[in-house]
């Protein structure tokens, strides 16, 4: 019994037999759509199937292996079977050791295939950086491109005019080669830059359609400046510096991450940074702190480090609650934010739990009747706020002090109907 059912289970499959087949029975374009969610190995498998599926594979517009030990004769017989005439997309993640030969011809053949999105991540032992082909900087079809472990010196001119969003981790990039990067980039709209140590000056003024930067430099020794006059968004994470802001005046939206950074012998200097970016970034519309740029900015209060008054409407904190007071970083915030229309709270009571880890009933209690009073005090500091979303972890929405507390906060503020929103910290929506 078993047997047959494998011998139907295996016709309805692969089309043989007289079972109905709805999957193999679909066009050639939709099964290529269908095997560009699989790494590519597993989509020439398919070609064991039946007669139906040989050369399926050959024809799908995305490329994708996880590593590039593949024997020589192996990628050979791959490239050469390989007969569509447009690629959409090449993706290779490689091991610690790699031929770097086997990387520039898949990439030389996508190009041939008018490839539109390239994403290289790439290890390698020793600190060794993969060197790009100079024809790899002459590209008229891409469109995306993400490169890690990837030395990016051009040695003649870039031109990737079709280029919308770039990304590069962990790669050697200076100043110079960034600048010609970006020269040949007219149309670049997305920028994201992490762990790339050598750059100090973020020079994006020739580069008016770029709208979105992300840096991360982590750890970083030195200072940076970023001149960014047309940039819209601005995501700063795992910083430990101030960062020099010299030009973003377009700036409409800023997400501000930073590391635990401590007062001590360059106090002076680090205030004065600090107030010439908060001074940059008083006009943006939405504005996200995370926890420990909060905790520097209740250092900056309690020493009497003036604020400027925000043009925010949109504010999102990540924080730790306290029972009886406000931080005073956030207290300043609030009250330099006349225009607040929606406040967003990552709320946190505690330190991150251990896996398996469950609250009591009473301590649930207890914090959920924490939140609802530093709600409340939240509530009170802000008189033009029309929304409030709070995200907590399901353990305190599942907490009788959490089912109590739409009666303990107030609804109306200054005569005005707000809106307040509980969330799952683990569902978390841009429109909640």
């Amino acid at each position: 019994m078993a047997t047959g059912d494998r011998r139907r289970r295996k016709n309805n499959i692969g089309g043989g037999g007289g079972g109905v087949d709805s999957i193999s029975s679909l066009p050639d374009e939709l099964l290529q759509q269908i095997l560009c969610f699989l790494p590519t190995k597993f989509a020439i498998r398919t070609s064991l199937l039946s007669k139906r599926w040989r050369r399926i594979w050959c024809d799908t517009p995305c490329i994708s292996f996880e590593s590039c030990a593949l024997l020589a004769a192996s990628r050979s017989m791959i490239q050469d079977r390989y007969t569509a005439p447009k690629m959409m997309s090449l993706h290779l993640r490689t091991g610690m050791v790699c031929n770097v030969k086997h990387i520039n011809s898949w990439i030389e053949l996508a190009k041939s295939r008018k490839v539109e999105n390239i994403y290289l991540q790439l290890y390698f032992k020793s600190g060794y950086k993969y060197i790009p082909p100079d024809s790899f900087y002459i590209d008229s079809s891409l469109k995306e491109l993400s490169l890690s472990f990837t030395a990016m010196i051009p040695r003649g001119s870039v031109s990737w005019t079709s280029l919308k969003k770039l990304t590069l981790s962990h790669c050697r990039l200076s100043d110079e080669s960034l600048a010609t990067i970006l020269s040949g980039c007219p149309v670049l709209q997305s920028l994201t830059l992490s762990f790339c140590y050598e750059l100090t000056v973020f020079d994006l003024s020739n580069s008016p359609s770029l709208k979105t930067l992300e840096v991360d430099p982590h750890y970083r020794p030195t200072p940076m400046q970023i001149v960014a006059p047309h940039i819209h968004c601005l995501k700063l994470t795992n910083s430990q510096l101030p960062c020099t802001l010299v030009d973003v005046s377009s700036l409409a939206e800023a997400n501000l991450v930073f590391r635990n950074s401590s007062l001590d012998e360059t106090i002076a200097d680090f205030v004065r940074k600090m107030q010439e970016m908060l001074e940059k970034l008083h006009n943006v519309d939405k504005l996200t702190i995370g926890e420990n740029f909060l905790q520097i900015l209740s250092r900056l209060k309690l020493r009497g480090v003036p604020f400027p008054v925000f043009n925010v409407k949109a504010l999102t904190l990540e924080t730790f609650l306290f029972e009886y007071v406000i931080p005073p970083g956030i207290e300043r915030l609030l009250q330099n934010s006349p225009y607040l229309k929606r406040l967003t709270v990552h709320a946190r009571t505690c330190k991150t739990e251990p896996q398996g880890f469950r609250w009591s009933k009473s301590l649930r209690d207890e914090e959920s009747k924490r939140v609802a009073t530093f709600m409340e005090l939240m509530f009170k500091s802000i008189k033009t706020l029309e929304k409030m979303v709070v995200r907590l972890s399901d353990c305190h929405l599942e907490a009788r002090g959490f089912k109590e507390m739409d009666q303990t906060l107030p609804h109306d503020n200054n005569n005005n109907n707000v809106s307040i929103v509980f969330a799952d910290t683990r569902y978390i929506s841009g429109d909640s």
